[in-house]
């Protein structure tokens, strides 16, 4: 008999690992094999200190899941720690003035919506400009030199953008197994940490469902 899996009820709200890591044996869920579902709940005190030598302040929503959950799992190849982050962070200047406005989050968003509508029209570039932009910092690694970045500064702060080696575009979450232009999930313009970490959860619980 299959045995179904949990429920977003069940998980939601507390750390996904010991759900997901039981229903997940194969690590089918897309980066399950680089965290394990396993879940590290990071000190305050390192991700004030952290805040403090990086000059910014995380949103709420951010911040309280590292010191409750915790780094490792999440999307992609999981969260990074603050030991990473940190280190990631070296380049980037996240005190600086994160370089895209509000319009240009809604210029691009609504060009990449406009994109997966119409697949003949080729890859989705996003906004082409270097890697190292300042303002904000990575907390998950997507593999292929992709990264989830969370905005550190300016009216954008506390939005998550997709950065990769083909340019920046407002974070979506992915279908797990869906091919074709629904693939992806529209979190919208300025999508926050706690709506693309729930995405990732709720369609990792689908794919686990019978």
């Amino acid at each position: 008999m299959q045995r179904r899996g949990p429920s977003p009820r069940e998980t939601r709200g507390r750390a996904p690992s010991a759900h997901l890591r039981r229903y997940d044996d194969k690590f089918v869920i897309f980066g399950a094999h680089t965290h394990l579902y396993h879940s590290q709940p990071q000190d305050e005190a390192e991700v004030t200190a952290a805040e403090a030598d990086l000059g910014v302040e995380f949103p709420a929503d951010y911040r309280d899941f590292l010191c409750r959950v915790g780094a490792g799992a999440g999307p992609d190849h999981g969260l990074l720690g603050m030991a990473e982050l940190r280190e990631w962070a070296e380049d980037l200047n996240p005190a600086e003035e994160f370089p895209f406005t509000a319009a240009d989050a809604r210029r691009v968003h609504q060009e990449w919506r406009d994109s997966v509508r119409d697949p003949d029209g080729g890859w989705f570039k996003g906004i082409e400009v270097r890697s190292d932009l300042p303002g904000c910092v990575a907390i998950s690694e997507q593999g292929c030199s992709g990264f989830t970045m969370l905005v550190t500064t300016g009216e954008l702060a506390g939005s998550l953008w997709d950065m990769d080696e083909w340019g920046w575009m407002p974070a979506h979450a992915d279908r797990s197994g869906s091919p074709g232009p629904d693939e992806v999930i529209d979190l919208g313009p300025t999508p926050t940490f706690e709506a693309w970490y729930d995405a990732w959860l709720t369609e990792s619980l689908k794919r686990l469902s019978p």
